[in-house]
């Protein structure tokens, strides 16, 4: 409820669509991205960063960064960047036949991805200047 009220809060209006609720009830509120906010709100990106910038600002929400495999599975994820591990161990196929290898961190695709600060206590208040 707390996630749906601070994002709802962030429009212009101060209120969702029936498909705007319907698609933030499906979004998980420990893990969504930048793209996640601006499709449910059907603003720009740029807007969407805002958003979710101003609110970890706010505290509401925190930032995290993930780390992909090669084959696009999830490896590590970290507060900041230079807190994931150097090394990350994926999964490699070749001939049929899977092995464990090791590859570096910084060669690999990283994302930025947010949740909801469950440790904020402070209620949603609209910020005075516009996102």
């Amino acid at each position: 409820m707390k996630f749906f009220d601070i994002i709802s809060n962030l429009i212009p209006g101060g209120f969702l669509s029936e498909r705007e609720a319907s698609a933030l009830s499906a979004l998980d509120p420990q893990k969504f991205y930048v793209e996640n906010v601006r499709s449910i709100l059907n603003v720009s990106s740029s807007y969407a960063l805002k958003v979710c910038e101003t609110a970890v600002r706010q505290g509401l929400f925190e930032k995290r960064i993930e780390v992909y495999c090669p084959d696009g599975a999830v490896v590590a994820s970290a507060k900041t960047e230079k807190d994931l591990p150097p090394i990350v161990r994926c999964w490699k196929e070749e001939n049929g036949l899977h092995e464990e290898v090791e590859i570096p961190t910084a060669s690999l695709r990283k994302e930025k991805f947010y949740r909801l600060n469950e440790a904020s206590t402070q209620p949603y208040s609209r910020p005075a200047c516009r996102v």
